[in-house]
């Protein structure tokens, strides 16, 4: 059994969507002959919004084993930039924020003293003293983890391996912000730094081929893909007797490039036609400012029939999305090769997917290869496409995931893309 670190920000029992992929790992590594050793902050399980990430939690290093596995969580202690966060970030006060975050990436370069994980490199120099490790896997965001790498790369001479679950400064989600003079510069100061320290990596890990071929190439790093997929553990749960009303469910947090205007549309279409469904952005309230967008959106008619959630307990909302008649899935713009987390959910849950607007590419490729999906690029196409869905539902014995081959399904699996990691470790 080959004994590997992961270091993560994010892991059980914080069940927000970053901790998922690698808690999964950590658990799983073993049946392909790796035992994992898991570095992390401490958690409690009960997170509602941004601000409950930013307290501080646990006054001791805590230490669990398993037979697959073993944990310890550190104490954690909000740095700088988080403290920041909590008191001004989404006040009238956000220029103070600002200004942290300039000071946090100038600091960064020099200490991570003044960080949230300033801890990790430190537990990670005394814990080589004691365990047999020659190899880690630093799982970010927070991107600045990766300094973590760069120094047990030097310092402990170590093999590393940087795991993006999204890119960082080759991120069109965040280039697509880009313009303000501030934001800029910081952008080339983070461009310098992952180039210094992920470039000490032996290879990065992403969860696309178009994210790991850019961010390979602008490291000069050899890239793996390995897509986040879906846990198997969700294809045996129970049925669910469906909502009473027609439901379309979007899961997770919005994206400001997520163009909701074409799905509102469809609902005022089918107002008007006397076919009303209804609208659950679940667990989009997470995020106060998204939150705040969807509201403006929706025209007062439409509000009855749009809900926005906040966060629930993952089971509860896997729950939820099992109820609804469909779920729908939103491009990023123009932006290509962003497969969102959610789809493979969608897919392990087998329900019939609505990509309104397409986006074209990955998203659009994996849908028609399973068979679950439905494509619009306007309102009027995406009120027929939800028709033709609610049609579906009224035929006798009609279910939508016939369509959906169990073996094509089942190469999304969180298994499935793990096995990846076999010969590279």
């Amino acid at each position: 059994m080959i004994k590997i670190v992961l270091v993560t920000f994010y892991f059980s029992p914080c069940t927000l969507t970053p901790a998922q992929r690698i808690s999964y790992w950590a658990k799983n590594l073993n049946k392909i002959g790796i035992y994992p050793i898991v570095v992390t902050r401490a958690w409690e399980a009960n997170i509602k919004s941004h601000f409950d990430t930013k307290k501080p939690f646990g006054k001791a290093i805590k230490h669990e084993k398993f037979e697959t596995h073993e944990v310890y969580y550190l104490p954690f202690k909000p740095g700088l930039l988080d403290k920041a966060y909590s008191k001004f970030g989404e006040t009238k006060w956000r220029p103070l924020f600002i200004l942290a975050k300039i000071l946090d990436v100038l600091l960064i370069a020099g200490t991570l003293k003044f960080t949230s994980y300033a801890n990790f490199f430190p537990f990670l120099t005394e814990l080589k003293k004691t365990e047999d490790f020659e190899k880690v896997i630093i799982s970010g965001e927070p991107f600045y983890l990766f300094k973590i790498g760069y120094l047990i790369s030097k310092k402990l001479k170590l093999t590393w391996i940087a795991d993006y679950r999204d890119d960082w400064s080759t991120n069109e989600l965040q280039k697509a912000k880009s313009g303000r003079f501030i934001r800029t510069l910081i952008s080339k100061l983070e461009a310098h730094y992952e180039k210094r320290w992920v470039g000490s990596a032996k290879f990065i890990i992403s969860v696309s081929e178009n994210y790991t071929k850019r961010i390979s190439e602008f490291i000069n790093v050899p890239g793996v893909t390995v897509a986040n997929g879906f846990e198997e553990e969700i294809l045996d749960l129970p049925s669910e007797n469906l909502f009473e009303d027609f439901t379309v469910v979007y899961s997770g947090t919005l994206y400001p490039s997520q163009n909701i205007k074409l799905v509102l549309g469809a609902l005022k279409i089918a107002l008007e036609n006397g076919n009303p469904f209804r609208l659950v952005f679940l667990g989009s309230g997470f995020d106060i400012k998204e939150k705040k967008r969807i509201d403006s959106l929706v025209e007062d008619s439409l509000k009855p029939y749009v809900q926005i959630t906040d966060r629930l307990p993952r089971m509860e909302a896997l729950t939820f999305i099992k109820k609804a008649h469909a779920v729908l899935a939103i491009s990023y713009g123009d932006m290509k090769g962003i497969p969102s987390s959610k789809l493979y959910e969608y897919i392990g849950l087998k329900k019939p997917v609505l990509l309104c607007p397409s986006d074209h590419d990955v998203m659009e490729q994996i849908l028609k290869d399973v068979g679950l999906g439905f494509f619009a690029d306007n309102a009027v196409s995406c009120f027929e496409q939800i028709m033709k869905i609610r049609s579906g539902y009224e035929k006798e014995g009609f279910r939508m995931e016939v369509d959906a081959g169990q073996d094509k399904i089942l190469k999304y699996s969180r298994f499935h893309q793990l096995m990846k990691l076999k010969n590279l470790i």
